[in-house]
């Protein structure tokens, strides 16, 4: 019996994305959003590389690092954030690799 591994992520690499929303996530650590990006060339045009974060958004969180990189800057005490409203933003995304050998987008450039 043959067997073809297969990798259901993106792999390491920069690639041109655009942001295409967030979803809600829940895990053992407790509420958090996937971010969602759709790769706009190269070879892996098409994929889907995500990134899934605290729900927290406050200066020290990886959420506030990728809405301020979205947003072009950085939200302001108070602000009310709306994910969906910055759908559409286009960038590079930085896919690295976790220690249990998934990918996930660790840091996004607008342009």
């Amino acid at each position: 019996m043959k067997f073809t591994m297969t990798n259901d992520g993106v792999p390491v690499g920069n690639y041109p994305v655009e942001f295409t929303g967030a979803e809600e996530f829940e895990n053992e650590y407790g509420p958090g959003v996937r971010l969602k990006w759709k790769v706009t060339g190269g070879d892996q045009e098409g994929s889907e590389p995500t990134r899934i974060v605290s729900a927290k958004l406050s200066p020290k969180s990886n959420l506030f690092k990728f809405v301020s990189a979205l947003k072009g800057s950085k939200p302001e005490a108070g602000e009310e954030i709306d994910l969906d409203s910055l759908t559409g933003i286009k960038g590079m995304a930085i896919v690295g690799e976790t220690d249990s050998g998934a990918t996930r987008v660790e840091t996004f450039i607008r342009t």
